[in-house]
């Protein structure tokens, strides 16, 4: 083989996982990252809820924030990271949605506007 017959088997050989790979990716389906929605899965019925006042980027802002609802009389209020790379402003282990809902009710009346989501450690 010449040396130009070797270099282009050399090439060859490694361009080949360099161009298979991503194929294969690709044929699996386009990779999927979470969305908001995907990290606070919605309440049920029967299961422990979250009260969740505000989602940060930053821990520093989250506990502003949580000084903040602590003020208004939420008592329990705890920053937590989710399952997105956020931190939470949460209210956890509430026993059932009804009452999640006449807490979020609560929160609403001094301006604050939280989600209910599943409490995953419920």
């Amino acid at each position: 083989m010449t040396p130009r017959g070797r270099l282009l088997a050399a090439t060859a050989v490694a361009s080949v996982p360099l161009l298979v790979y991503p194929l294969a990716v690709l044929v699996q389906g386009l990779p999927r990252f979470p969305g908001e929605g995907d990290c606070g899965p919605p309440p049920e019925e029967g299961r422990p809820v979250n009260v969740v006042f505000d989602r940060f980027d930053s821990p520093v802002e989250a506990e502003k924030e949580r000084e903040r609802v602590l003020a208004f009389g939420f008592v329990g209020t705890n920053v937590e990271p989710d399952d997105c790379g956020r931190w939470l402003v949460v209210l956890g282990n509430v026993p059932s949605v009804e009452v999640a809902r006449e807490v979020a009710e609560e929160a609403r009346s001094v301006d604050l506007d939280p989600a209910l989501e599943l409490d995953p450690d419920g």
